[in-house]
């Protein structure tokens, strides 16, 4: 009897854990972190990669630096866009894009910008 008893709060508290950690497919908000893995050209892997989700804005930082890719969050999209535009040192357009999907308990993404394609796995910290 004290076994079952013991079992069943077990069993209880995991799934009272598990139902604690929100999906981002219904609950984005956050911090998410992964380390882009280039597809293509040359890309900012040597650090990890920051997205920030509050409220409707994001927030997209390649190799945690000092260039933020910015866009909106849109309730039941399951699309997260961020971009930043610019000019390059030769005064050419350059302009970089995320966009990110709900994978299950992760969030997984495509980064790009005039010398890289990459891929992107993050997890909520």
């Amino acid at each position: 009897m004290r076994f079952q008893l013991f079992s069943s709060f077990v069993l209880l508290g995991l799934l009272t854990a598990c139902a604690g950690i929100p999906d981002p497919g219904h609950d984005p908000s956050g911090r998410w972190i992964g380390t882009l893995i280039t597809d293509q050209g040359t890309c900012p892997t040597a650090r990890s990669s920051t997205l920030q989700i509050r409220g409707k804005d994001i927030l997209f930082t390649p190799e945690d630096g000092s260039l933020v890719l910015t866009g909106h969050y849109q309730a039941n999209s399951q699309h997260y866009h961020a971009e930043l535009s610019m000019q390059d040192i030769n005064h050419q357009p350059l302009t970089m894009v995320f966009n990110g999907y709900p994978v299950g308990q992760t969030i997984g993404g495509l980064y790009g910008s005039n010398s890289c394609h990459a891929h992107i796995t993050m997890t909520r910290q």
